[in-house]
């Protein structure tokens, strides 16, 4: 696939559409004060905390166009199949060796453009930083051009990503340099990566003035059971309820009511954490702790979805089988597309699991990529967390850098600077 510049007219269309929404429905503050744009090709890296962050980078930024790197399934769906090539998208497969990727960043750079790249790598569950591929310093290095850094804050509270549907309120983003050219060469790969960790994650950043925060007092909670489901009190799985702004476990009673800050106020008795990122973690450190090299498999069965032979008819439906995981990685048993099958997939190559909540888990592998659904949907959250935690706990080389977030959603970024032992192995 020839990667072309985004086109200028259908880029201009959508920046005068779409900018002023976010400004008005946001309250979006750009932060441009550190941003020296250099001359030349660059590189723009950004958090990913919710479904409009490239929208924000791409028109905060404009008229500079960028060709931003997209996960490689959005490019299957229409009317996204041709307009996404035509914005300059670039297709990539999700923590998976894809050398199209590299060269068609590559082939944008040295035409003169510029390059928008979100280092996570999928859109973060919980709206806190989720590290970086610990490849991100290697392919700044080789790549050897500035490089600026876009941090948003807020986003993740109106369009969260455990619910469809936007909510009104307020969001900024801060733009900064964060390399020379000279820099990406004299620094190394493990500096970079904790500089890109530290930057991302907000640790650097100056805290708002105002909160960040919906301006409707609305339906908070509808949806966050599909990525919470466990109850911090009686630890019982899939109890969690919401209704209105209130979340509860059906087994136990234990309840909370969130503010227009999503942070959670327990009701009296209960035992609630303070925000999501931190009923997030809780999960993490639950899933981890079940995990050794001995483990029972975590047996599930699931359908399987494929991308479709034609051009932009989305994913089809391939089969279905059982799917294991183990200390060794993920298995799968089954029939596709009419044949038995076994694929194999080593722990250390899945370094992470994206999810569309309440639906599927995503593995990618060999250039391609499996859409697995289990029995009960709503699981599809645990069995992502489950794959990522096991790839920490068992893996040789961890893939991903690791970061722990505080109560407000930012925290310290990179082992050296402190990690939580209980859910990162040593290796």
């Amino acid at each position: 696939m020839k990667v072309k510049r985004p086109n200028a007219f259908i880029y201009f269309i959508l920046f005068i559409f779409i900018y002023p929404l976010l400004k008005i429905l946001f309250r979006l503050k750009v932060d441009r004060r550190g941003f020296d744009p250099p001359k030349g090709p660059y590189l723009v890296i950004s958090n990913h905390g919710s479904f409009i962050d490239f929208m924000i980078v791409m028109f905060s930024i404009y008229p500079r166009r960028l060709n931003a790197v997209v996960a490689r399934k959005f490019f299957l769906f229409r009317p996204l199949h041709w307009l996404l090539p035509m914005v300059g998208c670039i297709p990539k497969n999700l923590f998976d060796p894809d050398i199209r990727s590299i060269i068609g960043i590559k082939s944008v750079l040295n035409q003169g453009h510029k390059i928008l790249m979100f280092p996570e790598g999928r859109c973060s569950t919980d709206g806190s930083y989720a590290g970086i591929h610990k490849a991100t310093g290697k392919l700044v290095k080789n790549l050897g051009v500035p490089v600026i850094s876009c941090y948003i804050e807020g986003a993740h509270v109106c369009i969260p990503y455990w619910r469809r549907g936007l909510r009104t309120g307020r969001t900024r983003m801060t733009i900064n340099s964060l390399f020379t050219k000279e820099e990406t060469q004299s620094l190394s790969v493990d500096e970079i990566n904790n500089a890109i960790d530290a930057r991302l994650s907000g640790a650097d950043t100056p805290p708002p003035r105002k909160p960040f925060r919906t301006f409707r007092a609305w339906r908070l909670t509808k949806g966050l059971q599909n990525i919470i489901y466990l109850c911090p009190k009686c630890r019982a799985e899939y109890t969690i309820v919401t209704e209105g702004n209130s979340i509860s476990c059906t087994a136990c009673g234990n309840s909370a009511e969130m503010d227009c800050e999503a942070n959670f106020a327990p009701t009296p008795g209960s035992l609630v954490p303070r925000n999501v990122q931190e009923w997030y973690r809780e999960q993490a450190i639950y899933e981890t702790q079940r995990l050794s090299e001995d483990m029972e498999p975590i047996i599930e069965h699931v359908t399987v979805r494929t991308p479709a032979e034609e051009p932009g008819a989305g994913m089809t439906p391939s089969g279905e089988g059982t799917l294991r995981l183990d200390s060794q990685g993920w298995h799968f048993d089954g029939n596709l597309s009419g044949e038995d099958v076994s694929l194999f997939f080593p722990i250390d190559t899945v370094p992470a699991v994206p999810f569309d909540p309440n639906n599927n888990f995503q593995i990618y592998a060999n250039g391609s990529f499996y859409m697995f659904a289990p029995q009960e949907k709503i699981k599809s959250a645990q069995y992502s967390l489950l794959g990522e935690c096991a790839h920490r706990r068992f893996a040789p080389r961890v893939q991903m850098t690791y970061y722990a977030p505080s109560v407000d959603g930012k925290g310290t970024g990179g082992r050296e600077q402190g990690t939580d032992d209980t859910l990162l192995a040593d290796h």
